[in-house]
């Protein structure tokens, strides 16, 4: 993985230095050497499989993206997140810099990955796959927090993937998940928050809050006999909602890794 290693000249930063530059672009080197970070996916999908682990991969801008390089230094050098990640996954370095060179194979390959995942501009985004190469947890953007805000979801849907439960439904792209939306036998369950189902969603989908209290009570009034679209924001509600659903008996079930943010990064139409 390209590590980060970055010098200010002061004298010629003209009057007050930002504080990314003070917080990110400063002499120092990742614990890379730690972990093996692959190009490759199929190499790296190969390798998840044997070794029965899942695939990180993670996009960002080396060169020009503060937030990709506050999650480096908060997160992925983390001792925490080292320690998991030798137990758990193999990783893929996604980088688009803008100042290093970098081979034009590299580069078309990479731009592939972006287009295949639906990442778009949200840098920095970490995408997690099983080890049969399906998405099961997908997130763009950076807020801070290192391994106690990150590592959770990431240990969360790697068990889920390969647990008993998870397999009992299925993660879908989003142009499975459009092409099942449009037949009618299926029904698309938004588990989100009213607020966020109000301010954009699916066309034809019901909300059904999974953090709220009443969520299993009025789950368990639907007709199990149907197939049912599950989605979220992100990815993590509608894994957990799957998760309700089949202790209530629901056999048909769809999951969207990625959520209504990857719907709208690939552009499919919504309804408010």
């Amino acid at each position: 993985m390209s590590l980060y290693r970055f010098t200010v000249n002061m004298n010629s930063v003209p009057g007050r230095t930002p504080l990314w530059a003070i917080l990110g672009l400063v002499a120092w080197q990742s614990y890379a050497a730690d972990l093996a970070w692959l190009t490759d996916l199929p190499t790296a999908q190969a390798k998840a499989n044997s070794e029965k682990k899942s695939v990180l991969l993670f996009f960002h801008g080396s060169d020009w993206c503060p937030p990709c390089v506050q999650m480096q230094r908060q997160l992925f050098d983390s001792a925490e997140f080292v320690a998991y990640a030798r137990q758990a996954l193999v990783l893929v370095d996604v980088d688009f810099p803008e100042k290093t060179k970098q081979p034009e194979e590299l580069k078309r390959a990479n731009l592939a990955l972006k287009a295949k995942f639906n990442v778009g501009d949200g840098f920095p985004a970490i995408v997690l796959l099983n080890e049969s190469g399906e998405t099961v947890f997908q997130e763009s953007g950076y807020g801070g927090g290192g391994p106690k805000e990150v590592l959770p979801n990431l240990q969360r849907h790697a068990k889920a993937s390969s647990s008993a439960e998870s397999a009992r439904y299925k993660h879908l792209s989003v142009e499975e998940f459009a092409a099942m939306a449009n037949n009618k036998q299926t029904v698309l369950l938004d588990v989100r928050t009213k607020r966020e189902f109000e301010a954009g969603h699916l066309g034809g989908a019901v909300n059904l809050d999974v953090i709220a209290s009443e969520f299993e009570q009025k789950a368990a009034s639907l007709d199990r006999s149907k197939t049912y679209l599950v989605y979220c924001a992100s990815g993590v509600r509608s894994a957990k909602a799957c998760e309700n659903l089949i202790r209530l008996n629901f056999l048909k079930l769809y999951d969207l890794p990625g959520g209504f943010k990857a719907w709208e990064k690939a552009g499919k139409p919504v309804e408010k």
